[in-house]
């Protein structure tokens, strides 16, 4: 499968998604305000408002400040706090641009194993692409408009790198001795893109041309935006080879490939473990792998993917025309990674810890929205249960400084995790604690001078990953759901 070459000459500049501030006092020392009872105002109405008007209410708002078009109603932080949010959120988009390679990469993930061959041991590149799409995300979360050289460049460097595209499961383009990079890639000689290198393209590619506009309460009952997964619908701002490559890559991470009978060929199957994969009954049903689709899943890439397809679902993309039990299968896996104690671990029968724990409420949150705004399926009767028994455990686990119970610290990801679960929910504390002050409190004192964040525990480029998941947390990057209400103490 070759995926056309991107279209960049149309540039639209986007609008940055809402952020959400948090209220109420915490016994870190940070002073925060409240907006008085009465005070309130009415949110305006979905289109006319004046936008000018709602920059002024915001200033002051944490997750960027002036810069945010958001809830106007919401209680601020101190002006002092606040500017700090915003200068160590500056400072660290100004690192992630000078990471930027010469070639317009962020360089590949690297670890000591081959995802088709764990046995061998080594510098081994892995996922190439994603480090650079998950960057180019970040940057347009935190504002950044796609004309600026640096997306340009990145983008670039991705188009370039998906020109030949097969997706085959289970094998890779030969690695070069001396880098372990992929080398040759050509027709003759294709790339084969990993689960996170395909839903971080995805994310990336909706974040830059569509500025990951929120879903609203009117889109409840929503019918499908396009009824072809191959055309962009009217008034999309995604170019049209932008969004057949959007498409090919969910459909690998779904479905897969299936060849004509007229023409010969091969059939691919997608990299979501599917029952009519031959994977029927399997513990790992619903999931999502790192590498290849071979019936294995663990959560954090099964977390990658629904990222992917709800920000693809923003843009108008209709993933059930595509994939129509993709939510549910997903939901099922979730689930099944769930603990007796509420929590969950990173794969089915693993340990809970609340990175992974954060993970799978988020995903959770996800599938519920998904499933209630396509009115293709209703959520199962046990999601609701499931999703309050993770948010008790992080409830009795949240520590902004430790990510509980796990091994690998990888702190930066765990707030990652927590914003998601906060701003997808609309949750303000975990633990008693105020989860957004306290984890940017935390970013703030291990901000480098350079201005931007390392993670010794993580997958390499950890200046490079530490500091995108870093910004995320700040920028409040994650849209909350639109049908989600957390139950009432007794419910």
């Amino acid at each position: 499968m070759h995926p056309p070459r991107l279209l960049f000459a149309a540039l639209f500049c986007f609008a940055l998604g809402p952020a959400v501030a948090q209220e109420g006092g915490d016994d870190s020392g940070i002073d925060v305000s409240e907006e008085k009872p009465g005070e309130e105002k009415a949110a305006p109405p979905d289109d006319g408002h004046d936008e000018e008007e709602t920059r002024k209410k915001n200033v002051g708002l944490a997750g960027g400040g002036e810069q945010d078009d958001g809830d106007e109603g919401a209680p601020k932080v101190k002006a002092d706090l606040q500017t700090r949010i915003n200068e160590a959120i500056k400072n660290g988009v100004e690192a992630l641009k000078k990471l930027q390679k010469p070639d317009g990469s962020w360089g590949p993930v690297r670890a000591n194993s081959k995802y088709d061959d764990p046995k061998a041991r080594g510098d081994f590149v892995r996922d190439e692409l994603g480090p650079t799409a998950w960057s180019i995300y970040t940057l347009a979360k935190c504002g950044v408009k796609k004309n600026d050289p640096v997306i340009q460049k990145g983008l670039k460097y991705i188009e370039k790198n998906t020109e030949f595209v097969f997706d085959v499961m289970g094998g890779q383009p030969e690695q070069d001795a001396a880098t372990n990079e992929q080398k040759n890639v050509s027709r003759k000689n294709p790339r084969t893109l990993t689960t996170y290198e395909s839903a971080a393209i995805v994310l990336m590619i909706e974040a830059v041309f569509e500025g990951s506009g929120k879903l609203t309460g009117k889109h409840a009952k929503r019918k499908l935006v396009t009824d072809s997964p191959t055309s962009a619908p009217d008034g999309s701002k995604i170019p049209k080879d932008t969004w057949k490559l959007m498409h090919e890559r969910i459909v690998s991470l779904t479905v897969g490939r299936r060849a004509s009978k007229n023409k010969g060929g091969i059939s691919i199957n997608g990299q979501q473990n599917l029952p009519e994969n031959g994977q029927k009954g399997g513990r790992n049903d619903g999931g999502w792998r790192y590498g290849q689709a071979n019936g294995d899943a663990d959560l954090s890439a099964t977390q990658f993917v629904l990222l992917g397809l709800r920000a693809a679902s923003q843009a108008g993309y209709p993933i059930e025309k595509v994939s129509p039990n993709t939510w549910a299968l997903a939901a099922q896996y979730v689930k099944a990674c769930q603990k007796g104690d509420g929590g969950f671990g990173y794969q089915v029968g693993g340990p809970s810890y609340a990175s992974m724990t954060a993970c799978g409420i988020g995903c959770l949150l996800i599938c519920k929205e998904q499933m209630e705004l396509s009115a293709e399926r209703k959520p199962p009767e046990w999601i609701d249960g499931a999703i309050k028994a993770g948010m008790d455990w992080l409830d009795k686990n949240f520590a902004a400084e430790t990510n509980a119970g796990a091994e690998r610290q990888e702190l930066f990801y765990y707030l990652y995790g927590v914003e998601r679960v906060g701003d997808l929910s609309g949750r303000k504390e975990f633990n008693g604690k105020d989860w957004y002050l306290r984890g940017a409190m935390l970013l703030l004192e291990r901000q480098e001078a350079d201005g931007k964040w390392s993670d010794a525990t993580g997958y390499p480029p950890t200046d490079v990953l530490g500091t995108c998941f870093a910004l995320l947390f700040l920028k409040r990057a994650t849209p909350p759901v639109v049908t989600f209400r957390e139950p009432a103490p007794g419910e």
